[in-house]
C-alpha cells in the first residue's frame, strides 16, 4: 500500500494496512532535519526552502506531506544575503543598513537586538509586531469597507505554491502532498488591531468583522482552486485563537464555524480531502466540529490547563471523521520512549480501533533531537499496523 492510498483510505474513514504518519514541524526543526540551517528556509528563498521540505521528508518517513506556503519573490531585489567567514548579513539596498542573520534567522542589529523589518525596509518597534497573531501587521485597523478591500486584496500569493510546484511531480504519485489554506478568524483579529483589539472588534464592529471574514475567505477558496490545478491531493486548514479557551462556543458558531465550513466544502468541490489542525481547547466544541464538513481533525496536547482527550473526542464526532493524535510535547523532547509509546497505544486504543485515524505530533521544534522523531515514527510503525 502507498502513503498515498494508506492516507486516502483513513481520511475517509477507512482502515489501512497501518496508522498514517503526519507531521507538524517548525521551520528550524525541518532545515536542521534536512541538514540545513534554520535561516536558510526564511532567507535563501523558494528553491531552498523546496529542496529543505524534500531533505526533510527523506531524513523522516512521512504519509502525509504538508507543504508550506512559500515566500514571494517580490522585494528580493531589495535585498542580499551575504557571508562573511562564519557570519551571514542582511543587506537591505533601500536603506543602506546590515544586519546580522541569526541562527535561526532573526534579524540583529550591531547589538545584538532584535529587528523587525516593515514593508520599505523600516525597522518596526518589536513590542508593537507582538500584537500581531497571523501576519506582521497592517499600518492602521480596518475602520471600513474600503480599509478592508484595500489589506486583504494586497495579500500576495506569488510564489506561495513553490514547495508544491517542486514536489508534486518528483513525489506525487506515491505521497499524499497537502498544501495550507491557514487560518480564517486570526487573520481577521490582525486586520482589527491584533489579538485584543480584534476580539473588541467582535462586538463593536460585529458587521464589518464578518465582512472581513467573508473576504479571507474568498480569498482561501481562490487558494483552493489553484492548489488542485497543480494536482494537490489535500489541504490543511489551521485555527488558533479560536478555541474554548479564548472566545466562547456562541462566538465560534457566529464567527468561525460558518467560514471553516465553507472552505471546506469548497475543498470537497475540487476533490481535495481536507483536515482542520487545530489549536486550543476543542473539547467545549466538538459538539459543532462533529457537523463541521472536515475529513480530519488534528487537535495539540492540553495547555493552559485544560485537557484534551482523543477518545472522548472520537465519542463526539462519531467513528467516520478521521483523527489525528498528537505526543506530549516533553515527551518527545526528552525522548521519554516508554511515554511515547504508551501514548501511541493509547490513543490508537481509544480513537482508532477501527481505522479513521492517523497520528501526529505537537509542533516539533529545534530543541528535539532528530533520533527522537525517529523513535516515535518507527513505533508508530509497529505497534500502529492493524493485524
Amino acid at each position: 500500500m502507498t502513503p498515498k492510498e494508506r492516507v486516502r483510505i483513513a481520511l475517509t474513514g477507512g482502515k489501512p494496512d497501518r496508522v498514517p504518519f503526519v507531521p507538524a514541524v517548525d521551520y528550524d526543526y525541518m532545515a536542521l532535519a534536512a541538514g540545513r540551517e534554520p535561516w536558510e528556509f526564511t532567507h535563501l528563498g523558494p528553491e531552498a526552502q523546496a529542496q529543505i521540505h524534500e531533505g526533510f521528508f527523506r531524513r523522516h518517513p512521512c504519509d502525509v506531506w504538508p507543504c508550506w506556503g512559500a515566500p514571494s519573490p517580490r522585494g528580493r531585489e531589495h535585498r542580499e544575503i551575504v557571508r562573511d567567514g562564519d557570519r551571514v548579513y542582511y543587506h537591505d539596498h533601500r536603506t543602506g543598513r546590515r544586519y546580522r542573520i541569526d541562527r535561526r534567522g532573526e534579524l540583529r542589529d550591531e547589538a545584538g537586538n532584535t529587528v523587525i523589518l516593515g514593508p520599505d525596509g523600516e525597522e518596526v518597534d518589536p513590542k508593537a509586531a507582538a500584537i500581531w497573531v497571523a501576519r506582521d501587521g497592517y499600518p492602521r485597523p480596518v475602520e471600513s469597507i474600503a480599509d478592508m478591500e484595500e489589506f486583504v486584496g494586497g495579500w500576495d500569493e506569488e510564489g506561495y505554491f513553490a514547495n508544491l510546484e517542486y514536489l508534486q511531480p518528483r513525489y506525487g504519485d506515491r505521497h499524499f502532498l497537502c498544501f495550507c489554506t491557514n487560518t480564517i478568524f486570526a487573520e481577521a483579529l490582525d486586520l482589527f488591531g491584533g489579538f485584543q483589539e480584534g476580539l473588541i472588534a467582535l462586538h463593536t464592529k460585529r458587521a464589518l468583522f464578518h465582512q472581513a471574514l467573508e473576504a479571507i475567505t474568498a480569498r482561501r477558496r481562490q487558494r483552493l482552486v489553484r492548489g488542485a490545478a497543480l494536482g494537490a491531493d489535500g489541504a490543511w486548514m489551521i485555527e488558533y485563537c479560536a478555541g474554548g479557551d479564548t472566545i466562547s462556543r456562541a462566538a465560534y458558531q457566529e464567527f468561525v464555524l460558518p467560514y471553516e465550513q465553507a472552505v471546506a466544502r469548497e475543498a470537497h468541490r475540487l476533490g481535495l480531502l481536507v483536515y482542520l489542525w487545530y489549536l486550543g481547547d476543542l473539547m467545549p466544541l466538538l459538539p459543532d466540529l462533529a457537523r463541521l464538513e472536515v475529513d480530519g481533525l488534528f487537535p495539540e496536547q492540553g495547555r493552559k490547563g485544560y485537557e484534551v482527550d482523543l477518545g472522548e473526542v472520537r465519542r463526539q464526532v462519531g467513528d467516520r471523521m478521521c483523527l489525528i493524535g498528537f505526543n506530549q510535547e516533553e515527551h518527545l523532547i526528552a525522548g521519554d520512549r516508554r511515554r511515547l509509546r504508551e501514548g501511541l497505544e493509547r490513543q490508537i486504543g481509544a480513537a482508532g480501533r477501527n481505522g479513521a485515524l492517523m497520528m501526529g505530533t505537537t509542533y516539533v521544534i529545534e530543541d528535539t533531537p532528530l533520533e527522537h522523531l525517529d523513535f516515535y515514527i518507527d513505533t508508530l510503525h509497529h505497534v500502529g499496523r492493524y493485524d
